[in-house]
């Protein structure tokens, strides 16, 4: 395989898309959730990490644990599920959409049309459906898909809620979690929805791809379960890999995802020292980057186009 591209949802948000937890924490949706303990956390703190905070959340249920706050935090889950399966649908009426055509995001899409690329995405939107461009090879998603509001519209289904959405935390948490049948579902691989196949696939691409894209990834703790396998093996010099691109904002949000990598034992500097070429693209700086530019030039050198 030559080409691995894996989203983010910095990609959504570089195609114009209102993706962010912030955008989704001042949305009617999340306001009409009633007061729970963790949603007036949520609200009163104004936090948007709301992932980071249900697992900090999680963390401090396992010091005390009792019936009534798992109860509590299992109810909060799903009220986020629920009305966050509401809120995603609303940004896919194609009416409303105005996809930014200047954007890294878009001009990858297009760069990659015919082209024998394998794409991942941790999003729930599809970009060649939003951007109305012919789809080749059916991304994978990883956290399932959202049903695009058009299509619900045609087929009868406007009040249709997806409840297969997979929105949660990592496995790393204490027993009295992961064995508590209240909670144990919050942890993103036990989810009865998950698909354990498109780990696995995901791994095994990761280690063999040529280059690798991430496009909007944090890599926050809450998918370690997928990143820090990978990432050691990029350490100890056990990929294929020849190119890691790690396409983001600017040189704030690469040092957050530094921080994110850190919290589960990843040091970049050992990334940045291994065997394969790492390089930064930094979306704020537009399409016309030398470093963008590269990026494209080194994916695509090969096509026939």
């Amino acid at each position: 395989m030559d080409n691995l591209i894996i989203l983010g949802n910095g990609f959504d948000i570089d195609l114009g898309l209102k993706t962010t937890f912030k955008a989704f924490r001042e949305s009617f949706e999340f306001r009409s959730i009633a007061d729970i303990p963790l949603i007036k956390k949520i609200r009163d703190n104004q936090w948007n990490d709301i992932e980071g905070k249900l697992r900090e959340e999680l963390i401090e249920y396992s010091k005390n644990p009792n019936d009534e706050w798992a109860e509590s935090i299992n109810h909060a889950w799903l009220m986020i599920t629920r009305h966050w399966g509401i809120y995603l649908p609303q940004l896919t009426d194609l009416d409303k959409i105005e996809v930014t055509k200047n954007s890294c995001a878009y001009n990858l899409l297009i760069a990659d049309q015919e082209q024998d690329s394998t794409w991942y995405t941790f999003n729930y939107t599809n970009p060649w459906y939003l951007c109305q461009l012919p789809e080749g090879t059916k991304p994978v998603f990883i956290h399932n898909e959202t049903v695009p509001l058009d299509w619900a519209k045609h087929h009868g289904l406007c009040y249709f809620i997806p409840m297969s959405l997979i929105f949660g935390v990592d496995s790393k948490m204490p027993s009295c979690i992961t064995k508590n049948k209240q909670l144990s579902h919050i942890i993103k691989v036990n989810n009865p929805n998950f698909n354990t196949k498109n780990k696995e696939n995901l791994q095994k691409d990761l280690k063999t791809a040529q280059n690798v894209v991430f496009f909007g990834q944090s890599f926050g703790i809450t998918d370690s379960d997928y990143f820090k396998p990978y990432l050691n093996s990029v350490i100890n010099g056990e990929t294929d890999n020849k190119n890691m691109f790690i396409v983001t904002y600017n040189n704030s949000s690469l040092n957050g995802i530094i921080n994110n990598m850190s919290e589960y034992g990843i040091n970049f500097v050992d990334i940045k020292t291994s065997k394969v070429n790492i390089n930064i693209v930094f979306t704020e700086r537009g399409i016309t980057s030398y470093e963008f530019q590269m990026m494209i030039k080194e994916l695509y050198k090969n096509s026939c186009n």
